[in-house]
């Protein structure tokens, strides 16, 4: 291998450490803003909050070495993307079926690749 590639493979490598230090927070920030909206009721600001963090989690998860739990977080994108599409507020089958792929992101961030 060479001295470039290595390289390279080395710096792959820091960021996906980075990005394996910071899921625990950002699985925590996305329980507090579903918490907010349970506890709370409806508000568009958190959860458009909400629908940014979890798009950002189904496009990076992958390329970091998450990819189940980046296949989980686009299920989740995908329910809260109807949701802004509509432009309602989420549905009791809805408020139900959140947490359930909430908890799949998050037990997927278990295991990573390889």
């Amino acid at each position: 291998m060479s001295q470039g590639m290595e390289g390279f493979e080395q710096e792959l490598q820091a960021l996906k450490d980075s990005y394996a230090e910071q899921v625990p927070q950002k699985l925590a920030e996305i329980d507090a803003l579903w918490g907010s909206l349970v506890e709370n009721g409806w508000d568009e600001v958190i959860f458009k909050t909400l629908h940014r963090m979890v798009h950002s989690m189904a496009g990076s998860a992958q390329v970091f070495g998450f990819t189940t739990m980046g296949k989980s977080a686009r299920e989740l994108e995908m329910l809260l993307k109807a949701v802004s599409n509509s432009g309602e507020p989420l549905s009791q089958a809805q408020y139900a079926e959140l947490p359930v792929l909430v908890e799949a992101v998050r037990a997927s961030a278990q295991f990573p690749d390889g």
